[in-house]
């Protein structure tokens, strides 16, 4: 028996399913592609940590627990001790694949990082209409999670330099980042007080 759901959690949780699917058949299509083992791990992990995902989430509409419910952490591996490398260093010019064989781990990496940053967005979206906390919950995990995948493929093509960070200007960088303060906090007791029963003006 389904658990009773609003409309918009029924349409939203639709959305979030549809896009799983998506997601797990689009991945298991680039995989062939993966020449590099570091690459063919990450994919494999990733797949299945969101084949795991997409039960759960199918066994808790369903009432029936979601126990293999993961943790963002647990998904995707430690990003600890990363440090991104900045700027332009020579990027090839990117053309689409003529033919299948033309797909490469380039390719395969841009789908890893796109999918689940689609994906992120879409489920922390879905998330925010979900009445029933149990499902709260467990989308607010799986964005999470596919935040964390992105991040962990995007460190991989960084490495690699099939994902370079552009930077502006150092003077352009400062301007815009020196152009905001900090704002004064009210004191706490005085907040307090304002918050009595009493104080309170009409």
């Amino acid at each position: 028996m389904t658990m009773t759901l609003g409309a918009h959690e029924v349409l939203e949780l639709h959305e979030v399913l549809n896009d799983a699917i998506h997601g797990i058949n689009t991945l298991r299509l680039y995989r062939p592609h993966a020449k590099d083992q570091t690459l063919q791990t990450m994919m494999d992990m990733h797949m299945n940590a969101l084949s795991m995902e997409y039960n759960s989430l199918v066994q808790l509409m369903n009432q029936q627990g979601a126990g293999n419910m993961m943790s963002p952490r647990q998904m995707a591996r430690t990003t600890q001790g990363f440090q991104p490398t900045y700027g332009l260093r020579n990027p090839e010019t990117q053309t689409p694949a003529t033919s299948v064989e033309d797909i490469d781990d380039y390719d395969v990496t841009s789908c890893l990082i796109n999918c689940h940053k689609q994906t992120a967005g879409m489920k922390m979206k879905a998330a925010l209409e979900m009445a029933n906390p149990t499902l709260r919950r467990a989308i607010q995990l799986g964005a999470n999670a596919s935040a964390d995948m992105a991040y962990e493929a995007f460190q991989y093509a960084n490495q690699r330099g099939f994902y370079q960070i552009p930077t502006l200007k150092d003077t352009t960088q400062s301007n815009y980042m020196q152009s905001y303060g900090t704002m004064a906090m009210p004191q706490m007791t005085q907040m307090n007080q304002m918050n009595q029963p009493g104080n309170m003006t009409m």
